[in-house]
């Protein structure tokens, strides 16, 4: 008797978390059950002592998400009755246009205190599109495109719409935006949306891993630290950005580690890092 495949894996190998979207034959699209799965991986992710830094992929081969599954999305719309008229926008947004439910599996990525690379292998768009941004590095198939084709189907994107123009040039981030066009993956190396590029699947997770064990090296609370300093001080003035670090500062000089990572290179071995 066969048993279905889950849909999600989440698996830890030398302190490496790999989280999997596994729906290859819907192109790893984000079904309701996808979507609160991948939200509680982040989640159980942050909490797991075993894991100190996310290999986050898409399984088959051929994309790492297409986004939200279409099919299911249009199937709850149409039985929503519609409303008579255009839509109003209103402050905060649009009346009962919520991100599609998939607002908390955003939060889950973008609030994870560890690092996390995506490595992508195929299609990336949308929704998956998103994940990817929301994560804190990027690696890529040479083959691979990505894009936010939301205006291709009279949508909006969620943080993508806010983001990208952050992380890449503006020019180049509306060209995309406005046009729901797909950007290669040379392009996307070329304006610092990717960090790199790898010839093959074997490769790609090649490249993954060597970052992921350079990250390993360092101490984990001053990784995270960095990663919680750097995500929030880059949208505050730069004397607020310094006053907020200096509470990690603080925490840092009082850890444990701070005195075993010289210790560590007098004497000429690995530091074994206590994470207090």
């Amino acid at each position: 008797m066969s048993s279905v495949p889950p849909i999600l894996t989440y698996r830890v190998q030398d302190r490496k978390a790999y989280i999997t979207l596994n729906r290859p034959t819907s192109l790893n699209a984000f079904s309701a059950q996808l979507r609160d799965e991948t939200r509680d991986a982040f989640l159980r992710f942050g909490d797991d002592e075993d894991a100190l830094v996310a290999i986050f992929t898409g399984e088959g081969g051929r994309a790492f998400s297409v986004g939200a599954d279409l099919k299911e999305l249009s199937g709850r719309l149409n039985a929503t009755p519609a409303a008579s008229g255009a839509p109003r926008l209103r402050l905060g947004g649009v009346a009962g246009a919520p991100r599609q439910g998939l607002g908390d599996m955003f939060d889950a990525i973008e609030t994870c205190p560890k690092p996390i690379i995506a490595a992508i292998d195929g299609y990336c768009l949308a929704a998956g599109f998103e994940c990817a941004l929301l994560s804190d590095m990027r690696v890529a198939t040479d083959g691979s495109v990505f894009g936010l084709p939301e205006p291709k189907r009279s949508l909006l994107a969620g943080p993508g719409l806010i983001n990208l123009s952050r992380v890449i040039p503006l020019g180049e981030a509306l060209r995309y935006q406005l046009t729901g066009a797909h950007m290669p993956a040379e392009r996307a190396y070329q304006v610092g949306l990717v960090q790199a590029l790898a010839a093959d699947r074997e490769a790609l997770f090649e490249v993954a891993e060597g970052i992921a064990d350079e990250i390993l090296e360092c101490a984990p609370l001053a990784v995270q630290y960095i990663k919680q300093i750097v995500r929030v001080g880059r949208n505050l003035p730069i004397e607020y950005s310094w006053k907020y670090s200096e509470m990690f500062w603080a925490a840092v000089w009082q850890s444990e580690d701070v005195k075993e990572g010289p210790l560590a290179f007098a004497e000429k071995r690995k530091p074994n890092w206590k994470m207090r």
